[in-house]
């Protein structure tokens, strides 16, 4: 009876040191979860989704370097604990496999983000029927590459479209948005170069964005064929239909009211029977033409958040326009608005590449004459 009883005291004794080492674990599981929320509402505090870029950068960096660094340090922590206690050796041995298993994961989850999803490059295909046309015309709606510098990415984007045999091309802006020590001086005749290889038979069309102020200094004649449009019309006969554009200014795209009187005055000098693209490099313009005879707005500069999370939706659009219209192509009363989520990412004062459920991409309009209802 007194060797059951020790037995039982000792069974006893065991039990309670795993209920308070499980205990533990649990403990150091939510203190880690807590300090991870800390941490990212002081990034939305200082203003990282307003957006400030920095912050957006420092939200990058610990979540998806400092915090797997400080996770595999806590692995090595319970690892060597699990040698040292061999009462808790099985305890100490899953609290390290845990945290290594999560730091793995949040390497990976960087590596995909910064260096697999910004170049996906996505191709969208529209397809829009038009009674103002005889002939089919294969637009191709580009935007914000934003390169950084000029790299095989690049490259790959313009052999994607010359692939596609476009009729015309429109960028929506933001070309380059050069990382030192590379400079626009070295890097938009590399740009130009391969626009010029691309150049399709309606010629390719731009306006101003956010980050090319060193365009405005550059004369028409060192930009061709790049033609840029900027509080201007372009009238171009297909020969099947004519095609007018009307490309508004950077300061036009942010604001309604800036935008109305060109609006206004392209819409007087064009004829009914012309197909009519307004394009802009932000969005927000669309929000005052949804009543007017326009057939097709385009727009980008919201990346499609770059960063859009399930259920929730992109985190940053920089915007005023509703989230479900950063992105994508739809009806917004009289016209339509195809919004570009980009073919780059924003590399603001040399902020890392990165996207989440939003690959970079392109759309190809094909603008198809009507079908006769019989």
């Amino acid at each position: 009876m007194k060797e059951l009883s020790e037995l039982g005291m000792t069974d006893h004794g065991t039990r309670r040191k795993g209920r308070s080492f499980w205990k533990f674990g649990l403990l150091t599981v939510l203190a880690a979860v807590l300090y991870v929320l800390i941490r990212n509402s002081l990034y939305v505090r200082a203003g990282m989704l307003n957006p400030n870029f920095s912050e957006i950068q420092k939200a990058y960096d610990f979540n998806l370097w400092e915090l797997p660094m400080t996770l595999f340090g806590l692995a090595a922590l319970f690892a060597a604990l699990a040698v040292l206690w061999s009462g808790l050796r099985r305890g100490w041995l899953c609290l390290a496999v845990l945290y290594a298993f999560v730091g793995v994961d949040l390497l990976v989850l960087r590596y995909y983000v910064t260096s697999v999803e910004p170049q996906r490059l996505l191709v969208h295909h529209i397809r829009l029927e038009t009674p103002k046309l005889m002939q089919t015309i294969r637009v191709l709606h580009i935007s914000d590459i934003q390169s950084g510098g000029i790299t095989d990415y690049e490259v790959k984007v313009f052999e994607q479209i010359k692939a596609l045999e476009p009729d015309l091309i429109l960028n929506t802006g933001d070309l380059l948005q050069v990382v030192p020590p590379a400079t626009f001086a070295s890097e938009f005749p590399k740009l130009l170069q391969l626009i010029q290889a691309v150049n399709p038979r309606l010629g390719t069309y731009a306006v101003y964005g956010d980050t090319e102020r060193e365009l405005y200094g550059v004369s028409p004649d060192n930009m061709a064929p790049l033609k840029m449009l900027s509080s201007r019309t372009a009238r171009i006969n297909t020969g099947d239909g004519v095609l007018s554009l009307h490309g508004l200014s950077l300061y036009q795209s942010k604001n309604q009211s800036w935008a109305t009187r060109t609006v206004e005055d392209w819409l007087a000098s064009s004829v009914a029977g012309e197909f009519r693209i307004l394009f802009g490099h932000a969005p927000d313009y669309a929000l005052d033409v949804t009543d007017l005879p326009i057939d097709l707005c385009l727009a980008g500069h919201t990346h499609g958040g770059q960063i859009r999370l399930p259920w929730f939706g992109p985190l940053v659009i920089d915007s005023e326009v509703p989230k479900e219209w950063s992105k994508g192509f739809r009806r917004i009363g009289v016209p339509y608005l195809n919004v570009s989520a980009g073919a780059g990412s924003n590399r603001f004062e040399g902020l890392s590449k990165m996207r989440f459920n939003c690959p970079t991409e392109m759309t190809l309009i094909e603008l198809v004459p009507m079908r006769p209802i019989r």
